[in-house]
């Protein structure tokens, strides 16, 4: 148990949280979705791996819903706006100055907020029994925030 612990205080900042192969994405960002138990409409503006499945963003009806896959669908329509494509992917390994070390992490989620993309990074340890549901360990940075690590 002990050489665990120690294997996952060294390396939780490089290993992807969904295993061997992300699971693919239900819709892409911007596309228009409809809710599942009604006939609302909104589009997804991020997505965020978060209990061990994506939680997608969708903006509806003037507010952010966090959602699983099941309860929307997507229509393949994406939204035409002024927001740039993302400078990162999900998945991605990057460099942040958290002015301490290991810096490198992986990215597990984009946002796109007033015409700019946030991205989402693991900022501390998964500590097992510190951690309690309502801290997060996940931090919203800009792309000048990362760097890209070429591995």
């Amino acid at each position: 148990m002990i050489n665990q612990i120690v294997t996952l205080e060294s390396c939780w900042h490089s290993s992807v949280p969904w295993g061997n192969a992300m699971p693919q994405l239900a819709v892409q960002m911007l596309e228009k979705v409809f809710l599942s138990s009604s006939d609302i409409s909104g589009y997804c503006c991020g997505v965020q791996w978060e209990r061990q499945e994506w939680i997608y963003a969708i903006v509806c009806c003037r507010e952010i819903l966090y959602l699983p896959q099941e309860e929307f669908f997507g229509t393949k329509l994406v939204k035409k706006c002024t927001v740039g494509t993302p400078v990162f992917e999900l998945g991605d390994l990057v460099e942040v100055d958290f002015g301490e070390s290991p810096t490198r992490r992986i990215i597990q989620g984009i946002f796109s907020l007033k015409n700019t993309w946030l991205y989402a990074v693991e900022w501390r340890s998964p500590i097992l029994e510190e951690i309690t549901l309502n801290q997060s360990r996940i931090i919203w940075l800009a792309d000048v925030d990362l760097a890209k690590v070429n591995v």
